[in-house]
C-alpha cells in the first residue's frame, strides 16, 4: 500500500467522506415471486430464408451437400442437407429451390414441392422421363418431384422401421433411406443405411429387398444378393446394362449386382483398390466407376480393371480450381454424379465441382467466401448456425455466425456486416486486424469491459477478443487441444473445444471448456483457476465445492449482478448455479432428458441438452432448452414455466404469440436491459427476440427528462468516464433512501433497491437511490465517445431519459479537504503554510489501471492518465501523490504540501487541473 496514498486518511475523515459519497449499502430484500403474466411476442432480427436463389449458382451458399444429381437436359440438383432443401441448377447457372421450406418437417405431398417440408434430404436421383427422387432421410420416406413440381411419397410411411416387402411401397416402414438410384425400366432403388439393405420400387409401386438380410456383416459374394450381409450401404449407381452398384461402406468396398440377382465386390478388399470407407459411387455410359472415400481422393475404375486418380490429393481443404483435378484438394466428397457428356461432377462439401478433360471447377456454392446480406438489413441476410449472441451498449448485436466462420454485427441501424472472419476456417496470427483474420467455429460471443469482443474460437481451441483498435489477440489456450492444470497464465493454459464465455462484474472472465467439462475463470486474478467441474463427465456434486463437482459438456455460462456463476450443463441435462462461495447447485433440470414440469418446481422438471442461459436482476432464469425447441423460465419461487416454442422443431410464428411459434434447436441468449430477450434460433439459421406485449413498440412512451450534475462541484456540463455525478428527477427510486455497499469483491451493485442507470445500455454502478435522486458512477465505457445516452429504470420500467456530452476529463473537487491531521479544513480549523493537504475529487477519467466501473481501489493504486496540477491562491502546490483513494470507487486523491512562501492566509482558492480541464475554484483555509 502506497504511504503517500494512505497517511493522511484519518478514521473520521474517513466516515465523514464516505457518509457523503453514500457508500454504505444495505442488501436488498426481494419480495416473493409469483410465475410471470407477461406474455411474449416473437419477432426475427437476423437471418433469413435467402439463400442466392435467382442469382448464379457459384454466388449462393449451400450448407454441406449430401446428394446431387444430374437430368438429362443437363440440370443439375443437389440436397441442401442442413437447410432442408432441394435445390436446382438450371443449364445456365442460375440456382432456384425446387424443394423444402428450408423448415424442417414433413408436409406437401400432393402440391408445389416448393412449399413442402423435408426433412435432411439426402441421396438425389433423376429418371429418363424428368421425375427426381429424393431420400428424405429424417422423414424415412423417399419422395418423388414430377416435371410440373408436384411432390408425393414414393415409399415409405414414416415409421421408422425396415418392414412391407411384397407390398405397397408407401405403407412400408424404411429404415434412414441414404442413397437412391433409378434404372432404365423405371424401378427405384434406395439404400437403408442403418437396416443394412438396398431395397427397390417397381413402377407399379411395389417394394421388395435387393440385396442385404438387415443384420450388419460381410459374406455373399457370389451367391445372391438377398442372401448377402452388407453394412451401412450408402451410395448407389445404375449402369447401361442394369447391373447396379452399392458403395458397402463399412465393409470397405463396392459390390455389384447384377441382373441375375448374384453379388460380387467390383473394387475394394484389396490391396490394389483399397478404399477407406466408400460412400459414395458413379457410373458413366462406358461403365467407368467413380468412387469416393473418406481419403478425400475420387478414383475411376474401368471395365479395362484401371484405377486412377480422379481428383483430389488426399489432404482434406479446398484449391485447385481452374487446374488439373489430381492436384486439386477436396474438402469432403458426399456424392458423385456424370452427365452424358462425361462430366463428373462431385458434392464437395458445401460446394459442388466439376471435373472435365482432367481439370476442375467450382460450378456451385461460394463457400461462405462472400456473407450473403453484409451491407443489407440484418433481416435480409443469411446466416448459418448462429451459436451465441452479445449486444453492446450502444446497440450493436454481435452474433457467432458458427456455419460461416464469422462473428457478424448488428448495428443500431439494422443493417448487419461481418466483424471478424473470412468465411474460410482457419487460424491466423495473433494482433492482427481483424479483416485479415480467421475462425474455426466460433460458438461464444461476449463483451469485456473494455468495450472488446470476446469469442469462443472453438475448434482453434482459444478465447479471442477483438480489441477497440480493431486488431484480434489470443487470450485463453494454446491453440492445441487438451487439458491442463490451474494456476497457469491464460494463454498457456490448454483449452479442448470451448464453446462460452461470458463476463462479470469487476473484469471476471469466465470460459466453459466444453470437452474438458469444466469452467474456468481467468480473470481479473492474473492465473487460471477452476471455477466448475474437476474434469471427469457427470452430473455429480450438488452442495459441495463446484470445482470438485462433475459437469458433462457444458456450452454456455451467465453471471447476474450478485456474482453468481449459472452454467449450461448441456448433457447433464441441467442448470447448475455456483454461489460466491463456490457451492453448486441444481436450479433446473432433474438430470434425465425430457419435456416436463411446467408450472412446477424447476428442479423436478425435465430439460433436454440445454445450451443457452441468462440470468436478470430480478432474478429470472431463462434457459434455451435446447432439445426441446423451447425457451423456458425459472422465476424466482422456484417454478419452471415455458415462455416460447412448442413440441417439433419448425418455425413459425412471426408477430404473434411466443408461446404459439415454433423454433429449432435454440442456442444462445441475451437481455438488452427492456425486458427483450434475444436468442440464437439455431437450426432455423436466425436470430429472433421475445418482446413482453406490454413492451411492444405499440405506443411511443415519451419519458421525462432528468438533469445531471458533478457529485463533488453540484454543478452541471460534461461528463468523464468513471465521474461521480448525481442524477435528478422523479420517480426514479423508493420513497427511501437506500445507499449501496461493496460486495465481497469489492464490486459496487449496479441495480439497488429497484433503481438503474445505463449509459447507453451500460448499467452504471449505484451509490445512492431514492425517489428523486440517484447518485452512480459514469461506467467507463463511454470513453472515446463524444456523447453518451443516459436511461434510468425504477423495478422495471423506465423512469427518464437524457443526453450527456462526454469529455476526457471533467474534474471537480469535494468540499471536503483534510487537515493534516485528518480534520475537515474550515474557518476554524485552518492548515498551516507548508502542511500537507489532502483533497478529494472525481471526474479525472480514465487512469492508467484496468479502469473496471464499479470496482474499489486497490493496490498498486491507478493514477490519472492526464496530468494532474494544483494551485494554491495562484501558487503551485506540490503534488505528493495523486491516484485513486484507497477503497473507494470513482474517488481521485490529491496530497498536497501548500506553498511556505509570500501567500496570503486565511480563504484562499485552490485549482485542480486534470490535463487541461479545470476544476472549478474551491475555498480552503490557511493560517
Amino acid at each position: 500500500m502506497n504511504p503517500a496514498a494512505t497517511r493522511f486518511m484519518k478514521p473520521a475523515m474517513k466516515r465523514y467522506l464516505c457518509l457523503l459519497l453514500a457508500l454504505v449499502w444495505t442488501p436488498v430484500a426481494w419480495g416473493a415471486a409469483v410465475a410471470p403474466s407477461v406474455i411474449y411476442q416473437i419477432e426475427t432480427v437476423a437471418g433469413s430464408a435467402n439463400m442466392g436463389d435467382g442469382g448464379p449458382a457459384t454466388a449462393a451458399q449451400i450448407s454441406n451437400i449430401q446428394g446431387i444429381a444430374v437430368d438429362r437436359w443437363g440440370n443439375l440438383y443437389l440436397s441442401d442437407t442442413d437447410n432442408h432443401r432441394v435445390r436446382k441448377i438450371s443449364t445456365s447457372g442460375v440456382i432456384t429451390t425446387l424443394a423444402g421450406t428450408g423448415v424442417a418437417g414433413f408436409s406437401g405431398d400432393g402440391g408445389p414441392a416448393a412449399t413442402a417440408q423435408l426433412n435432411l434430404p439426402y441421396g438425389l436421383a433423376a429418371d429418363l422421363a424428368g421425375y427426381l427422387y429424393v431420400a428424405d432421410l429424417g422423414n424415412d420416406r423417399v419422395r418423388r418431384i414430377s416435371p410440373d413440381g408436384v411432390i408425393t411419397t414414393a415409399a415409405g410411411n414414416g415409421n421408422r422401421g425396415s418392414s412391407g416387402d411384397g407390398g405397397m411401397a408407401t405403407g412400408a416402414q424404411l429404415l434412414t433411406p441414404r442413397n437412391v438410384a433409378v434404372d432404365a425400366a423405371g424401378n427405384l432403388y434406395f439404400s437403408e443405411f442403418e437396416g443394412h439393405r438396398v431395397r427397390k420400387v417397381t413402377p407399379d409401386g411395389k417394394i421388395s429387398t435387393v440385396a442385404g438380410t438387415g443384420v450388419a456383416g460381410l459374406r455373399g459374394d457370389g451367391a445372391l444378393a438377398v442372401d448377402a450381409q452388407l453394412a451401412f450401404p450408402a451410395g448407389l449407381a445404375v449402369d447401361r446394362l442394369g447391373a447396379l452398384y452399392i458403395a458397402d461402406s463399412q465393409n470397405q468396398r463396392v459390390r455389384k449386382i447384377l441382373a441375375g440377382g448374384i453379388i460380387s465386390t467390383v473394387v475394394g478388399g484389396s490391396p490394389s483398390t483399397a478404399l477407406l470407407t466408400p460412400l459414395t459411387i458413379a457410373v458413366d455410359v462406358a461403365g467407368t466407376l467413380y468412387v469416393a472415400d473418406t481419403s478425400n481422393i475420387v478414383r475411376s475404375y474401368t471395365v479395362a480393371g484401371a484405377w486412377t486418380n480422379v481428383a483430389g490429393t488426399g489432404q482434406p481443404g479446398f484449391s485447385g480450381d481452374g487446374g488439373p483435378s489430381v492436384s486439386a484438394q477436396l474438402a469432403a466428397p458426399h456424392d458423385l454424379a456424370v452427365d452424358l457428356n462425361g462430366f463428373l461432377y462431385i458434392a464437395d462439401g458445401v460446394r459442388i465441382r466439376r471435373v472435365g478433360n482432367g481439370k476442375i471447377q467450382t460450378v456451385a456454392g461460394d463457400g461462405y467466401v462472400h456473407a450473403i446480406g453484409d451491407g443489407g438489413l440484418a433481416t435480409d441476410s443469411l446466416l448459418s448456425q448462429p451459436s451465441a449472441i452479445a449486444l453492446n451498449g450502444a446497440g450493436s448485436l454481435y452474433i457467432a455466425d458458427t456455419g460461416t466462420q464469422r462473428v457478424r454485427q448488428v448495428l443500431p441501424t439494422g443493417v448487419i456486416q461481418t466483424l471478424v472472419g473470412t468465411g474460410v476456417a482457419g487460424f491466423a496470427a495473433d494482433n492482427v486486424a481483424v479483416s485479415a483474420a480467421t475462425l474455426n467455429s466460433p460458438m461464444g460471443v461476449a463483451l469485456d469491459a473494455a468495450g472488446g469482443i470476446l469469442i469462443a474460437d472453438t475448434n482453434n481451441h482459444r478465447i479471442r477478443q477483438v480489441g477497440t483498435d480493431g486488431h484480434i489477440r489470443n487470450l485463453v489456450g494454446t491453440g492445441v487441444g487438451g487439458v491442463g492444470p490451474e494456476g497457469m497464465l491464460p494463454a498457456q493454459t490448454p483449452l479442448d473445444g470451448p464453446r462460452g464465455v461470458c463476463t462479470g462484474r469487476g473484469g471476471a472472465l469466465f470460459v466453459v471448456d466444453t470437452a474438458n467439462h469444466r469452467v474456468l475463470q481467468a480473470a481479473p486474478q492474473p492465473l487460471v483457476i477452476t471455477a466448475a467441474g474437476n474434469g471427469a463427465p457427470g452430473d455429480a456434486g450438488d452442495g459441495g465445492q463446484a470445482r470438485l463437482a462433475q459437469l458433462n459438456q457444458p456450452s454456455a455460462c451467465a453471471l447476474d449482478s450478485a456474482g453468481n456463476l449459472f452454467i449450461a450443463d448441456t448433457f447433464s441435462h441441467r442448470i447448475r448455479k455456483v454461489d460466491p462461495s463456490g457451492a453448486i447447485s441444481t436450479v433446473a433440470g432433474t438430470g434425465a432428458a425430457g419435456f416436463s414440469g411446467d408450472e412446477g418446481p424447476a428442479i423436478a422438471g425435465s430439460i433436454n441438452a440445454p445450451r443457452g442461459v441468462v440470468v436478470d436482476d430480478n432474478g429470472d432464469i431463462f434457459i434455451a432448452d435446447t432439445g426441446n425447441n423451447r425457451i423456458r423460465q425459472v422465476t424466482p419461487d422456484g417454478l419452471i414455466h415455458t415462455i416460447a416454442g412448442q413440441a417439433g422443431a419448425g418455425f413459425s410464428g412471426d408477430g404473434g404469440p411466443a408461446a404459439s411459434a415454433r423454433i429449432n434447436a435454440p442456442g444462445g441468449l441475451l437481455l438488452d436491459g427492456a425486458g427483450d430477450l434475444y436468442f440464437a434460433d439455431t437450426g432455423n439459421n436466425r436470430v429472433r427476440r421475445l418482446v413482453p406485449q406490454a413492451a411492444a413498440p405499440a405506443t411511443l412512451v415519451v419519458l421525462p427528462t432528468l438533469s445531471a450534475v458533478s457529485a463533488a462541484s453540484l454543478l452541471e456540463g460534461p461528463v468523464a468516464p468513471g465521474e461521480l455525478i448525481v442524477i435528478f428527477g422523479a420517480g426514479l427510486g423508493p420513497e427511501s433512501g437506500v445507499a449501496g455497499a461493496l460486495d465481497a469483491s469489492g464490486v459496487l451493485a449496479n441495480l439497488l433497491s429497484g433503481a438503474e442507470v445505463r449509459f447507453d445500455g451500460v448499467p452504471a454502478p449505484m451509490f445512492y437511490a431514492q425517489f428523486g435522486q440517484l447518485n452512480v458512477q459514469v461506467p467507463y465505457t463511454v470513453a472515446g465517445n463524444t456523447a453518451t445516452h443516459v436511461q434510468a429504470f425504477y423495478q422495471g420500467s423506465p423512469s427518464g431519459s437524457l443526453d450527456l456530452v462526454v469529455v476526457d476529463a471533467a474534474p471537480a473537487v469535494f468540499p471536503v479537504v483534510a487537515n493534516p491531521d485528518g480534520s475537515p479544513n474550515s474557518e476554524i480549523a485552518p492548515a498551516a503554510l507548508g502542511s500537507i493537504l489532502t483533497f478529494y475529487a472525481t471526474g479525472e477519467g480514465l487512469g492508467n489501471g484496468p479502469n473496471l466501473s464499479g470496482q474499489a481501489a486497490v493496490a498498486p493504486y491507478p493514477s490519472p492518465r492526464l496530468p494532474v496540477t494544483l494551485t494554491v491562491a495562484g501558487f503551485p502546490a506540490a503534488i505528493l501523490y495523486a491516484g485513486s483513494a484507497p477503497g473507494a470507487v470513482g474517488l481521485l486523491q490529491v496530497n498536497a504540501r501548500v506553498p511556505a512562501g509570500f501567500i496570503p492566509t486565511g480563504p484562499v482558492v485552490a485549482e485542480l487541473a486534470v490535463g487541461s480541464a479545470v476544476a472549478p475554484d474551491l475555498t480552503i483555509w490557511l493560517k
